[in-house]
């Protein structure tokens, strides 16, 4: 049985625009889920990265410690599914007292600040107790129905490598529940100065209003391809010939070659066509080259923003570095060292007080830039610095004057002071007392420390006045027994 070229020609378009229509539709659905998930989450990880390094991290570990020890000593924990009970309402009053501390304010303002520049649903600090698999809240910054200080949540399945290693955090992922919606979600771990996980800095995005605008689009899309399949029907019924079909092959071959399999875009196969029919067909490749141009500029810009994003992040951070860095010996400066001290200041009455404070000063600096210039002067600097951090391993050195270097002694060298003093001095000594090293190597110190007494002190100055006191006695020590010889 025969059919004509027309009936033929008609199946043919209609059969390639069904097609065309639904892949399409398949394809413009895949990439743009797939593109708003990889921009929320990035978005996502992104920002909760930066919540992790602005919000202080002294604060953050103090109301940890204080939120965790309510948590663990309190028998009738009541979670968030009961939200709005009385037993509910109980349990989180008792975590009220927290929320009126300065450490608990100072981080709410933070998140909210941050929070007011982003388009986030809500910004939270929490932490993981790893017994129980929960995650605890600890300041949720969100405008409305924040979830209380002291509130948990069980720990999804998805996060429970944190218990294994808390530094991977959150890393971004996407839930639908009844409770929150549908949320792009995101944690990064906050470090406190000796670089342990205190805390998680998180981010839920609402895709809620995104789906909504999706399935718009995705609608919209669909009547688009329906009226182009009726058109492209319409031309099928009126040319039969190769002045039609041929061009209606030529675009569904580019269209196929249009996206590649895991949905990027590639090439330039609508741009490639020559087609000059004159009539709709034309108009179609010309829309469709249209449309391939502006889905890559998209990409290209999106691309740009995220590496401009990037960039300026890492000056940021580079600024920052710099800001608290001595230029001569690389060591942290005296403005870095009035931050550690104010953080220090303001976990003391929380019950963080076990730090020390020692105070080096160098000898005879006016001397050696007097007698071999300003460049020996500046190599004894780098001298006595590279000593103390090799001394001092475990705690932060500071240079907060010409000649003047303090440590703040924390952990193992606090525990380990007076062997470490010691072990200074006799270096000290070694070195001042070297014939074969250069005059400005031959250097000479005075080393004197204390440490924080609950008695006497009421912060991180008063530990620091009697250090220095101490360290000026040593120096009163050492040029009387130089007089001595």
């Amino acid at each position: 049985m025969r059919f004509p070229l027309r009936r033929k020609a008609v199946v043919l378009i209609v059969t390639i625009a069904v097609i065309l229509s639904a892949a399409s539709a398949f394809v413009s659905t895949g990439i743009i889920k797939d593109l708003i998930s990889r921009q929320f989450q990035s978005k996502a990880n992104d920002l909760a990265a930066t919540v992790a390094v602005t919000v202080d991290s002294g604060y953050a570990d103090s109301l940890q410690r204080a939120v965790a020890e309510i948590y663990e000593s309190t028998e009738d924990k009541v979670g968030s599914e009961y939200w709005g009970t009385p037993e509910f309402d109980a349990y989180v009053s008792r975590y009220d007292e927290l929320t009126e501390s300065m450490g608990y304010k100072t981080l709410l303002d933070t998140l909210r600040k941050i929070q007011e520049n982003n388009s986030v649903n809500c910004i939270y600090l929490e932490y993981v107790d790893p017994d129980t698999k929960k995650v605890i809240y600890m300041v949720d910054a969100a405008l409305e129905d924040p979830c209380p200080t002291g509130c948990f949540d069980p720990l999804y399945e998805i996060n429970y490598r944190v218990l294994d290693d808390p530094t991977i955090g959150f890393p971004a992922y996407i839930t639908d529940t009844p409770e929150y919606g549908w949320l792009v979600s995101a944690a990064s771990p906050v470090y406190d100065i000796t670089g342990k996980v205190v805390c998680y800095a998180a981010v839920d995005i609402s895709m809620e209003e995104v789906r909504n605008r999706q399935i718009s689009f995705i609608v919209f899309a669909i009547l688009i391809e329906t009226v182009l399949t009726v058109i492209i029907c319409i031309f099928g019924i009126l040319c039969v010939n190769n002045f039609i079909v041929k061009p209606i092959n030529l675009l569904a071959d580019a269209a196929s070659k249009h996206c590649s399999g895991d949905g990027e875009h590639t090439g330039h196969h609508f741009e490639e066509l020559n087609i000059h029919t004159g009539d709709e067909l034309e108009s179609l490749a010309d829309s469709m080259q249209q449309m391939e141009r502006e889905i890559r500029d998209h990409i290209e810009t999106l691309t740009a923003t995220m590496e401009e994003l990037r960039e300026t992040r890492e000056e940021a951070d580079r600024m920052d570095m710099m800001a608290n860095m001595d230029a001569l010996t690389g060591v942290r400066n005296r403005r870095a060292y009035d931050e550690e001290a104010k953080s220090i200041d303001e976990s003391i009455p929380f019950g963080i007080d076990e730090f020390g404070i020692a105070m080096i000063d160098l000898n005879y600096l006016k001397k050696i830039n007097d007698t071999y210039g300003h460049d020996a002067g500046n190599i004894a600097l780098k001298k006595l610095c590279h000593l103390i951090c090799a001394v001092f391993v475990h705690s932060p050195v500071f240079r907060i004057g010409g000649d003047e270097f303090t440590v703040i002694l924390r952990g193992r060298d606090y525990n380990n002071i007076e062997n470490l003093v010691a072990s200074f001095n006799k270096k000290i000594d070694g070195l001042s007392s070297d014939e074969k090293a250069d005059p400005a190597e031959r250097i000479s110190a005075a080393i004197g420390y204390a440490t924080f007494e609950k008695a006497k002190d009421r912060c991180v100055d008063d530990v620091f006045k009697r250090a220095d006191e101490a360290m000026y006695e040593r120096k009163k020590i050492m040029k009387e027994g130089k007089k001595d010889r």
